[in-house]
């Protein structure tokens, strides 16, 4: 087996979220009192993640020629293949926030017109996530991951752990629907997955580096890190709320 040098793992920015998160519920709240509905509250504070995700594309736009002039021409070409790599992955994540707001919007509101209004609020993570609940992701997380990769020698325990801590990234009113949200989000990403899971997944090049979050080690007893179902649902909502993944 072949061994990588161990890398700096990336830094997190995780000092904003809960500082964006008073933020929103405190805007939630005030357009609610000022007669918005929850649609197109959701839909104005989507319209403002968008944007800033395509101010910071911009910069990342930027740095195209910013290559060092020292270097290789291969390593001027990684270089500008990564650049090209965020580039597209910003460009998806505005586009996606803008669609799941329309999405949401979109759907009928329950909401008597005659019943007084009550503040509105967005989804939020909960605390903690029922074993059962647990279980049931975890039975269809194993599924998607093996139809992805053929493998089977995961760590079982290692995952349900790893998802008793994910999971609470599902607002409460999705958890009930979650596994079909996952299910969808699998097939949709399949081509995408399937790519991920042969450079990062079983037998991969970087499959068994210890900062690669396809596989995971155990805290105590330090086993060789595996490839593991939970990654499944933590690529869901890295594409789904990766704001409440980090603050996790």
């Amino acid at each position: 087996m072949s061994h990588h040098p161990e890398r700096r793992p990336l830094p997190l920015i995780a000092v904003h979220a809960q500082t964006a998160a008073n933020a929103e519920q405190r805007v939630t709240e005030l357009l609610g009192a000022a007669g918005a509905s929850p649609g197109e509250v959701h839909t104005l504070i989507a319209a403002i993640r968008a944007g800033a995700v395509e101010g910071a594309q911009d910069e990342v736009i930027e740095l195209d020629t910013q290559a060092p002039a020292d270097t290789s021409k291969q390593a001027q070409e990684g270089w500008h293949r990564a650049v090209e790599a965020i580039n597209d992955r910003l460009a998806h994540i505005a586009d996606r926030t803008i669609h799941q707001a329309r999405t949401a919007a979109a759907a009928p509101e329950t909401r008597s017109v005659a019943s007084k209004p009550e503040p509105s609020s967005l989804p939020a993570p909960v605390d903690t996530v029922g074993e059962e609940q647990v279980q049931h992701v975890l039975d269809a997380a194993e599924r998607i991951f093996v139809s992805l990769t053929g493998y089977t020698g995961f760590d079982r325990d290692l995952s349900q752990e790893v998802l008793a801590v994910v999971l609470t990234c599902v607002s409460d009113e999705q958890q009930e629907d979650y596994v079909r949200q996952l299910e969808a989000f699998a097939e949709a990403s399949r081509e995408p997955l399937v790519q991920l899971y042969g450079k990062y997944g079983p037998g991969g090049e970087f499959a068994y580096e210890s900062h690669c979050y396809l596989t995971l080690r155990h805290p105590v007893s330090r086993k060789s890190a595996t490839p593991q179902p939970a990654s499944v649902v933590v690529c869901e909502r890295l594409d789904t709320v990766p704001m409440w993944l980090n603050a996790s």
